[in-house]
């Protein structure tokens, strides 16, 4: 079992399942949704992911046709995005996760739109 929580703390949760890997997602709408070069996350089962706290506290914002991303209204922190017409699956945000990301293997996604750092 893993928690996470939003910058602020309002919004808290756990996710019962296990998770070996993360995606970095390197498409242009996740790099502006995040403000960074690419967003990390990884695709879980909705049964899995229960909020502990701060349910009232959470926003959709409708970013692209039938793709939901909900976020703290307080701090702004991402937690999850999802599609109505994918009910059994949800997108979380792993950096809102309390553990060392550095325990999960790493693939990179939509690298044609990556951003050099080097």
């Amino acid at each position: 079992m893993y928690s996470g929580e939003c910058l602020c703390g309002t919004v808290m949760y756990q996710v019962n399942t296990a998770i070996s890997a993360i995606e970095c997602c390197h498409c242009q709408t996740c790099r502006k949704a995040h403000s960074s070069a690419f967003a990390i996350g990884v695709t879980i089962d909705a049964s899995s992911f229960q909020l502990v706290h701060g349910e009232d506290s959470l926003q959709a914002f409708e970013s692209s046709n039938g793709k939901f991303r909900v976020f703290c209204k307080h701090c702004g922190s991402h937690i999850y995005a999802y599609r109505p017409q994918q009910p059994n699956t949800l997108r979380l945000r792993a950096a809102t996760l309390n553990t060392d990301l550095n325990q999960f293997s790493i693939k990179h996604i939509y690298t044609e739109n990556r951003i050099n750092l080097d």
